[in-house]
């Protein structure tokens, strides 16, 4: 994979926000400078791998329908009743820096962070776009991605972080790698957040369905985890995520 500048210092400023929200309470009795840096360094390896395998997977996924993704910065086109007021240009240091969108989910995320002591979390800081990599034809008619490729590619990164966690409890059943499995159940649940721009949304509006299976999964995996095994919380959140499921079937049948 290659990434562009933007890219890079998108994963940057998202890597060391998020480092930042999960790291800030170190969980000792008395704050002390050694220990905080030592567990913010940790934790900074645990986020980036956790974003780049978020990304990798979207990437993945893109690819297979001829498309590649592009990291962004998860933000808002528009602040109070203005109609567009992003992109928009700012001078800082004597040089123009452009701001595609005011970037909400950062912000939230630090602030969450300072005013909850580092016990809750926002982590709806990114997105991702897609970037045409090959082109086909049929006659004069281009093939673009359609809505259900797109729901599958946004999903591909969330089930990712499930995965990544499924893993490392695997791994560490005495709690050694908590913290990642931490960070990569409570990533996936904001990821499915349905919000403009973000990989909830782009599920929801390619499949209903896929989105409500997707999120039951997630969630009931995302609780789970925390209270049993790794294969016992698989198997009971695949159980409870079908039975929802089809309770959401059965009832989306019956309202017609």
């Amino acid at each position: 994979m290659e990434y562009t500048k933007n890219e890079l210092k998108y994963f940057i400023i998202i890597i060391l926000a998020l480092t930042f929200a999960f790291a800030f309470n170190d969980k000792s009795a008395e704050f002390a400078w050694s220990s905080w840096l030592v567990n913010f360094f940790k934790t900074l390896v645990f986020v980036a791998v956790s974003v780049f395998v978020h990304d990798f997977a979207h990437d993945l996924a893109a690819k297979k329908y001829g498309f590649i993704s592009e990291y962004r910065v998860w933000g808002i086109k528009r602040l109070g009743w203005h109609k567009e007021s992003f992109p928009r240009t700012v001078r800082l240091f004597g040089r123009e820096i452009e701001i595609n969108s005011f970037p909400l989910g950062i912000i939230l995320c630090i602030l969450i962070a300072i005013v909850s002591n580092g016990k809750l979390f926002f982590t709806a800081v990114s997105s991702y776009g897609l970037m045409i990599k090959r082109t086909q034809r049929f006659g004069h008619k281009i093939i673009e991605v359609t809505d259900f490729e797109e729901a599958k590619i946004a999903l591909a990164g969330p089930m990712a972080n499930i995965a990544l966690a499924i893993v490392f409890k695997l791994v560490s059943p005495d709690g050694l790698f908590a913290d990642m499995v931490l960070i990569n159940s409570v990533m996936p649940v904001y990821d499915m957040l349905p919000f403009f721009g973000l990989d909830g949304m782009k599920v929801l509006a390619g499949s209903k369905a896929l989105y409500v299976f997707g999120f039951l999964f997630i969630v009931g995996m995302a609780v789970l985890m925390h209270y049993l095994s790794a294969l016992p919380a698989l198997l009971v959140a695949l159980a409870l995520t079908v039975i929802f499921f089809l309770i959401y079937l059965w009832r989306s049948i019956a309202a017609k």
